[in-house]
C-alpha cells in the first residue's frame, strides 16, 4: 500500500514543479529599474562568446554603446554578463542585435538589471516590450523612450519639494536676566 501511495504521488509533486511558469521573476517597474541601474544606453551586440563565469553566468557579450544615456559615456565597448544560472532568467545576447539595456557592476563587469526584462530589443527605432505606468508592455519609438528615461533619471536626481514649507525666521536667543 505504502508503494503504490509513493508511486502516484511522486509523479504528481515532480509534474507540478514542470508545470509552473515560467514568468516567476519579478518584473521591475522602469523606474525601479533605472535607479539600480549603473549604465543605461541604446547598444549594439558587437560579440558574443560562451563563459562560465563563477558559476553564474554561461555567456560574455560585448556591447558597443550607441547612445548612453546614464552612465559612463567614455566606454567604446562594455563586457556584459548573460545567461545567468537564476531560475526563469533568460538573459541572453545575440549578436548583431541592436537593443535598449539597463546595466549593473558584476564585479569588474557589467549585467544585465532584471535579467530579459532589462533588455528591450530596438526595431525600426521602436523599443519593442517597452513597459507602461501600469507595467505592461508596449512598443514605444525610441525619442519617447529616451525622454521618460531622463525624466525617471532627473526625478531621482533632483526630488521635488512640492510640500516645502517657507523658512520660518530664527528668533535670537535671550539674553539672561542680570542678578
Amino acid at each position: 500500500m505504502n508503494k503504490l501511495l509513493l508511486i502516484i504521488t511522486l509523479p504528481l509533486l515532480i509534474f507540478t514543479g514542470l508545470a509552473q511558469s515560467r514568468n516567476c521573476l519579478r518584473i521591475m517597474p522602469i523606474d525601479e529599474m533605472t535607479r539600480n541601474s549603473s549604465l543605461i544606453a541604446r547598444i549594439k551586440v558587437r560579440r558574443v562568446d560562451k563563459a562560465n563565469y563563477r558559476g553564474s553566468f554561461a555567456q560574455l557579450a560585448a556591447l558597443l554603446p550607441i547612445d548612453v544615456i546614464d552612465g559612463d559615456f567614455t566606454l567604446k565597448q562594455m563586457n556584459v554578463l548573460a545567461r545567468s544560472n537564476v531560475r526563469c532568467a533568460e538573459d541572453n545576447y545575440i549578436e548583431g542585435q541592436e537593443m535598449l539595456v539597463f546595466l549593473e557592476p558584476e564585479d569588474s563587469l557589467l549585467h544585465t538589471t532584471n535579467y530579459q526584462y532589462g533588455q528591450f530589443p530596438i526595431v525600426n527605432e521602436i523599443v519593442k516590450g517597452w513597459r507602461d505606468k501600469a507595467n505592461k508592455p508596449i512598443d514605444k519609438p525610441y525619442p519617447e523612450v529616451r525622454k521618460e528615461i531622463i525624466d525617471y533619471i532627473n526625478a531621482v536626481r533632483n526630488p521635488r519639494t512640492d510640500t516645502a514649507q517657507p523658512a520660518q525666521p530664527v528668533k535670537p536667543p535671550s539674553k539672561p536676566a542680570k542678578p
